[in-house]
C-alpha cells in the first residue's frame, strides 16, 4: 500500500508544472515578425501573383480553430496555459480531431502568412515554430496529460492524433 501512495505523491508533485516564460504566443509573435521581414527582402517569389493570396484560406481557418479550441477551454474552466495542470480532458468539437487545435490553428496562420509573403525563407520560420512547439510544449504536454488523466487520455490519444 505504501508504494502507491508514494506512487501518487510522485505523479501529483510532477503533475504541478511552472509554466515556461516564454509561451507558444510568443513564439507564434516572433514567428509572425520573421516571416513579415523575410516579406520585406526582395527573395525570389515561389508563386505567382494572386494565388499567394489563397494563403488567407489557411490563415482564416487557424484563427478559427484556434480560437474554437481556446473558447472549449473556456467553457468546461481548465488551464489554457502550457505545461499547468488541466482540471477537464476536452475530447469533444476541435478536439475530436486535433489533440492540439491551438498549436495546430497557429501553424495554419503561419502557413498561410508565409504562403503570402511567398519565399522559402519565410518558411524557416515556419519549421522552426513547429520544432519548438512539438518537442518544448506538445511532447511534454503529453506526459502531463498522461500522469492526471491516465487511461483516459491514453485511449484519447489512441482515437485521435496529435496534429490532424
Amino acid at each position: 500500500m505504501p508504494d502507491k501512495l508514494v506512487l501518487g505523491e510522485r505523479v501529483q508533485k510532477r503533475a504541478v508544472v511552472q509554466p515556461p516564460r516564454i509561451l507558444p504566443p510568443h513564439y507564434l509573435a516572433i514567428s509572425v515578425l520573421l516571416i513579415l521581414a523575410t516579406a520585406a527582402l526582395d527573395i525570389a517569389p515561389l508563386v505567382a501573383n494572386p494565388w499567394v493570396y489563397l494563403g488567407l484560406v489557411p490563415m482564416a481557418a487557424g484563427i478559427a480553430i484556434a480560437v474554437q479550441g481556446s473558447r472549449q477551454f473556456a467553457a468546461v474552466e481548465t488551464n489554457i496555459v502550457p505545461l499547468t495542470k488541466s482540471t477537464t480532458l476536452v475530447t469533444d468539437g476541435v478536439f475530436a480531431f486535433s489533440r492540439n487545435p491551438m498549436y495546430l490553428g497557429m501553424m495554419l496562420l503561419l502557413a498561410g502568412l508565409a504562403i503570402i509573403a511567398d519565399n522559402a525563407l519565410a518558411w524557416s520560420a515556419v519549421v522552426a515554430f513547429w520544432l519548438i512547439i512539438q518537442f518544448a510544449f506538445i511532447r511534454r504536454e503529453e506526459r502531463l496529460m498522461a500522469e492526471t488523466f491516465g487511461d483516459a487520455y491514453n485511449e484519447y490519444k489512441k482515437s485521435v492524433r496529435r496534429w490532424i
